[in-house]
C-alpha cells in the first residue's frame, strides 16, 4: 500500500529546513515512509532508481521552494528546472504523472512559480494548494503542516500499530489482505533461500555426522551378532 511521504528539495538553500522537517515527521509517522535523500539512500545505490521506487510506494509528495528556487542554475548556465536531467524536475514529473498528492511548502519568503518560470511539463504543479512555513511561526507552522498532511493521507493510524491494522482491514479489506499474503510469501522465500543455503553450506558436515551414526549403528549390530552367536 502507498503510503510514504516523498519530501523534494533543493540541496542549496533547502537542505537545513529539509531535515527540519524530516525530524518533525519522523515524530508522527513511521520513519521507513518518509523518503528523504540524505537520510534514506544508502551509499553507492543508484539514485534515479532508488528516487523512483521511493516515489511508487508513496501517496504524498511534499515540494520544497524557497525564494531561489526557480531561480537556481546548473553549470552550463541554465535554470535547472529547464534541464530534462535535473533530479527535482524528474521527482515533480513523477508525482505529477502518479497523480500524488502534492504539496508545494513555501519557506524562506517562498512563492509559487509563474507560469513562464516553469517548463511545460512541470505547470500543472501551480494549480496544487499550497502551504506556507513564515519565518516568525516556524514552530507553529510545521505542526499545522503535520495536521495538514495526515488529513491528506488515506489512514489516519500507521500501518505497524494494531490500530492501524484494523483501520486498513476495515476500509480496504482486499488490498490488506493480499498485503498481507504477499508478506507472508515473501518471508517463506527468504526462510526458505537461507534453509537451502544453510543445507548447502553444512552438507559435508552433515553427510560426515550420518556416516558416523550409521557406522555406530552397524557395529552395535555387529556386536550383539557376535553375542548371540557365543
Amino acid at each position: 500500500m502507498k503510503e510514504g511521504i516523498f519530501i523534494s528539495y533543493r540541496r542549496e538553500g533547502g537542505s537545513t529546513f529539509a531535515g527540519v522537517l524530516y525530524s518533525e515527521l519522523c515524530e508522527h509517522f513511521a520513519a521507513e515512509n518518509i523518503f528523504k535523500d540524505v537520510n534514506t539512500l544508502k551509499p553507492g545505490s543508484n539514485f534515479k532508481k532508488e528516487i523512483e521506487i521511493a516515489l511508487e510506494c508513496s501517496s504524498v509528495f511534499l515540494v520544497l521552494i524557497d525564494n531561489d528556487w526557480v531561480l537556481l542554475k546548473n553549470e552550463k548556465g541554465n535554470r535547472k528546472l529547464f534541464a530534462e536531467n535535473d533530479f527535482v524536475r524528474h521527482e515533480i514529473k513523477i508525482a505529477l504523472e502518479r497523480n500524488l498528492e502534492i504539496i508545494p511548502v513555501l519557506f524562506e519568503n517562498g512563492s509559487m512559480p509563474l507560469e513562464s518560470e516553469l517548463p511545460k511539463i512541470l505547470q500543472p504543479l501551480r494549480s496544487k494548494q499550497s502551504f506556507t512555513i513564515h519565518p516568525k511561526s516556524v514552530t507553529d507552522d510545521i505542526p499545522e503542516l503535520i495536521e495538514y498532511i495526515s488529513s491528506k493521507k488515506k489512514y489516519k493510524y500507521e500501518e505497524n500499530t494494531i490500530t492501524g491494522s484494523y483501520e486498513r482491514l476495515w476500509k480496504d479489506p482486499t488490498t490488506t489482505l493480499k498485503s498481507g499474503w504477499k508478506i507472508a510469501i515473501d518471508r517463506y522465500k527468504k526462510d526458505f533461500t537461507y534453509f537451502k543455503g544453510f543445507l548447502k553450506k553444512h552438507k559435508k558436515k552433515l553427510d560426515f555426522n550420518n556416516s558416523k551414526q550409521l557406522l555406530k549403528k552397524d557395529n552395535k549390530s555387529l556386536k550383539e551378532n557376535n553375542k548371540k552367536d557365543l
